[in-house]
């Protein structure tokens, strides 16, 4: 009781033991969600390979994609909050308030139509460049959207990353390329195939090449943009999802529309001469079943992990960053690889697994790495004689300014000879 001063009993600790818990909080949470994305990735891209590789599902992607959206847009609308700029209007049941809340946040979805057509022009770009090079050279660089992200972050955003930080960045880049070359030339050895690229000549290799480097700038920046529009306070993260899912919805509605006016004499044809099918046995046959329209359960719950997924990219860079966000889907190979291993009997590669531990590491070494100091604006002194903060490199924003932290000392100071006199 001695040391505790009368003048500050009754005002509440400006620096108290909450802050640790909310931080602690916060990147609880940051974990938890970059965890279920990685974990969403990688069980998206084995379902897939299982539906392509050993069903042989015949679903079209646009559909499953249309489908997803369709999903998200729905639970987004479900979970979606009253915005703070929309005017509070009369009084109304459960739907008539979904139905308000929708039309005000869709009429301002303007900014989202960029990401829902940057994506449709990468589909394009990869699929053209597919064409051209083979798998294996096009999946290695497309691990490169982890540094065209860090470089947009800081275009953009005006994001610094420290050296640790790049390091990181970069080891992790070799290590999930290094998997990439080791199960790509795995694959073509185990085939008895040649590489892709000697058939073609160099020119057509190029322009491959120089599709797939603008498909990885393209989702770099358009990472940066979107984490740009999700942070700037206007709308929540479920109103961003659905002003991005309408007009997804758009795009993938118009593509299906297309695709089936122009396969529909490819159909037709396909009817007279039906191609043969491997059909499925066991648990196999019991997963490629048809329940509607086609779809088996693996479709559908290729669905559920798409609608997920994109709700899951929302949220990760809310609570994170974008770079954090690709450093976790480019993580979700390593888990890819070994679910393969363990349940697919896919051969173990001394060298993939020892290129797991690296990005493992790599992972590990980002997060613990020291962030960039950033420069903060000059603050001008209030005239009633305030402490004021200058403009200096913040490395730690919880730190209490020096003002405040000798100012205690001092009255501590005085406070004892007075307290003596007193006695």
């Amino acid at each position: 009781l001695k040391r505790c001063r009368p003048s500050a009993w009754g005002r509440p600790r400006r620096h108290g033991p909450a802050a640790p818990r909310s931080a602690g909080m916060s990147a609880a949470v940051r974990i938890g969600v970059l965890v279920l994305l990685c974990a969403q990735n990688s069980a998206y891209t084995l379902l897939r390979r299982y539906s392509r590789g050993v069903l042989h599902e015949s679903a079209s992607s646009s559909s499953v994609l249309l489908a997803a959206e369709a999903l998200k847009f729905c639970l987004a609308g479900i979970l979606m909050t009253r915005p703070d700029g929309m005017p509070k209007g009369p009084t109304r049941d459960y739907f008539g308030e979904r139905l308000e809340i929708s039309v005000f946040v869709l009429r301002n979805s303007l900014p989202m139509a960029v990401p829902a057509l940057t994506y449709l022009v990468m589909n394009m770009l990869s699929f053209k460049a597919m064409e051209l090079v083979d798998a294996t050279v096009f999946t290695m660089i497309a691990q490169l959207k982890i540094m065209t992200t860090a470089v947009f972050c800081w275009c953009v955003l005006g994001r610094r990353l420290s050296w640790p930080q790049w390091r990181a960045i970069i080891l992790l880049t070799l290590a999930v390329s290094i998997i990439t070359y080791q199960r790509g030339a795995a694959a073509s050895h185990g085939d008895g195939a040649a590489s892709g690229t000697a058939n073609r000549s160099a020119i057509e290799f190029l322009l491959g090449v120089g599709m797939t480097f603008a498909e990885i700038n393209l989702s770099g920046w358009i990472s940066a943009y979107f984490e740009k529009y999700l942070k700037n306070g206007e709308f929540t993260v479920w109103a961003r999802n659905l002003q991005l899912a309408m007009w997804s919805i758009i795009v993938y509605g118009m593509i299906e529309i297309i695709r089936m006016l122009v396969t529909i004499d490819d159909q037709d044809s396909a009817k007279a001469t039906p191609a043969p099918r491997a059909t499925p046995e066991g648990v196999h046959s019991v997963l490629a079943t048809p329940l509607v329209g086609g779809w088996s359960i693996i479709t559908f719950a290729l669905v559920l992990l798409g609608g997920g997924g994109g709700i899951l990219v929302a949220f990760a860079i809310k609570f994170a960053d974008a770079v954090m966000k690709s450093m976790s889907t480019a993580f979700a190979l390593v888990v890819v690889v070994t679910a393969e291993i363990v349940f697919l009997g896919a051969p173990a590669d001394p060298v993939v697994m020892l290129a797991g531990g690296i990005a493992i590491f790599a992972m590990q070494y980002y997060s613990e790495a020291p962030k960039a100091p950033e420069l903060t604006k000059s603050v001008t002194p209030v005239a009633n004689g305030a402490a004021a903060t200058y403009g200096r490199l913040n490395v730690d924003p919880e730190t209490p300014p020096a003002a405040e932290t000798d100012s205690q000392p001092v009255s501590q100071s005085t406070d004892r000879p007075r307290r003596q006199s007193q006695a």
